[in-house]
C-alpha cells in the first residue's frame, strides 16, 4: 500500500497523466485513468455533467478536444489529501486552446481558461483512478465562445 507520501505522489501523477493524455489527444489512455462512472462538473465548459459513464465521457472529450490542434493544460500548486482508498487533489489549472482556422471565420483563435479544480480518486487493484472532477472557472481570456465557434466551424457555418 505504500506510505501516505507515496500515495499522494501517485495521485498527483494520475492527475498529471490525465492532462498530458488530453493534450496528446490520447482519449483511450485518458479513459484508462477513470473509474467506470465519473462524477463531473466542468462549470458549463463541456456539454456533459453529473454521474457519467466513463465511455460516454471519453466520447465527449474526443468530440470537443480532438478538433483543437493545440491545447496545453498546466496544473500548478497541487494539494493532496489521502484517506485510505480515496484521495483528493486540489490544484489551479491554466488551459490554453488554439485553433488557427477560426481566423478564417473572423473569430479569435485563442482561448485561455483559468480554473480551480478538484479531482477525486479511488484506489483500485491497478492503482488510483479518477472518480470525480469539478472545475470552477475563475477567469477567461481570448475567445470565450471558442467551443461554440468550433462547433459552428465544424458544421460549415460561420
Amino acid at each position: 500500500m505504500g506510505t501516505p507520501e507515496s500515495a499522494g505522489f501517485e495521485a498527483v501523477d494520475v492527475v498529471g497523466r490525465h492532462f498530458q493524455f488530453c493534450d496528446a489527444k490520447d482519449f483511450d489512455a485518458m479513459r484508462s485513468l477513470w473509474t467506470d462512472v465519473v462524477s463531473v462538473d466542468y462549470g458549463g465548459v463541456l456539454p456533459i455533467e453529473g454521474e457519467v459513464d466513463a465511455d460516454d465521457l471519453r466520447r465527449v472529450m474526443a468530440e470537443v478536444i480532438a478538433p483543437i490542434p493545440l491545447t496545453q493544460h498546466m496544473v500548478t500548486t497541487p494539494v493532496v489529501r489521502c484517506d485510505g482508498d480515496t484521495a483528493t487533489v486540489r490544484f489551479h489549472l491554466e488551459a490554453l486552446h488554439h485553433h488557427p482556422a477560426l481566423a478564417e471565420a473572423g473569430r479569435p483563435t485563442d482561448w485561455t481558461l483559468y480554473a480551480r479544480n478538484v479531482i477525486g480518486l479511488s484506489r483500485t487493484a491497478v492503482g488510483w483512478k479518477v472518480s470525480s472532477e469539478k472545475m470552477t472557472v475563475v477567469h477567461q481570456t481570448g475567445n470565450t465562445d471558442f467551443v461554440s465557434d468550433l462547433a459552428r466551424l465544424a458544421g460549415g457555418s460561420r
